[in-house]
């Protein structure tokens, strides 16, 4: 069976999101992003008991005639699908540039050291020495 063999209102439609919404509930309560790529997908609708082939063409024939799972989904490409966690955070290409001084972390060790030693050296210079 094909995703776009589904009828909105059937019982096939409705176990999909149901499985769906299962993983979509495991990843929130883990608070972490639910991303499977279409390997990924049929392995889960096979373990919940369905015969289906899940690509990029037949989901999106399904993601445009459902609006239900576009609810569900928050993005879909070649590679898979990401689903809508609610909490979870956002994905590292969707995140907003560092508000610092977009040290990397090498930079960031260098400038914590520095502050370190400077402390450590002001301290010696006011300890009196035994």
């Amino acid at each position: 069976m094909r995703f776009f063999e589904f009828s909105d209102t059937g019982d096939e439609t409705d176990k999909f999101l149901m499985v769906l919404r299962n993983y979509i509930g495991r990843a929130a309560s883990k608070k972490s992003p639910a991303k499977l790529n279409w390997n990924g997908l049929n392995q889960v609708l096979k373990t919940n008991g369905f015969e289906l082939t899940a690509d990029y063409e037949t989901f999106k024939a399904m993601y445009d005639a459902s609006p239900a799972v576009q609810s569900l989904v928050k993005n879909f490409n070649q590679d898979g699908i990401e689903l809508n966690v609610p909490g979870a955070p956002e994905s590292d290409a969707e995140k907003e540039p560092d508000q610092g001084q977009g040290q990397d972390s090498q930079a960031a060790v260098d400038q914590t050291a520095a502050s370190a030693a400077a402390g450590q050296l002001a301290q010696s210079q006011t300890t009196p020495q035994v």
